[in-house]
């Protein structure tokens, strides 16, 4: 019996590369899907106060409408609005959303940033409607600004 020396160095030589490029794979693909749970845990964290409110405004809820805003939460009207302060953006939550019934027909979520929300969809309240572009920023799962970009 004759026994080639190459074939018993080299065939466990490449089978230990094998495993090896497997394992770098495996590795980089676990890390590929630690990336996305993160990015899609983020993603359910930014929107969550956003579609809260959306549909808190649908039911015509209050107490979840205001729930969703954090206490320094700002409000303005077009791109270059100058903000509200946090206790005029209380009184305009309460007078052209809750005392008004605001809701968001068909709204679209898409998020821009790590902190932005853009809602899309048609906006309606007594005696007002229009296409909805609304920019909402969020920190620490609260809205704190609304900008209505119609």
């Amino acid at each position: 019996m004759k026994i080639n020396i190459r074939k018993i160095v080299v065939l466990p030589l490449l089978l230990v590369t094998l495993i090896a490029c497997g394992q770098k794979q495996n590795s980089a693909k676990k890390e590929q899907n630690l990336d996305l749970n993160k990015s899609i845990m983020q993603s359910e964290t930014i929107l969550k106060p956003v579609k809260t409110l959306i549909e808190a405004m649908q039911a015509e809820n209050a107490d979840l409408i205001k729930a969703q805003f954090s206490q320094l939460a700002t409000q303005a009207y077009g791109a270059e609005g100058k903000m509200k302060t946090p206790e005029e953006t209380r009184k305009w939550i309460q007078s052209d959303i809750l005392d008004r019934n605001g809701k968001v027909a068909n709204p679209e979520y898409t998020i821009i940033s790590e902190k932005e929300v853009v809602v899309k969809g048609q906006y309606s309240s007594e005696g007002y409607t229009n296409k909805a572009n609304f920019l909402f920023t969020v920190e620490n799962g609260l809205i704190t600004s609304w900008r209505m970009r119609y």
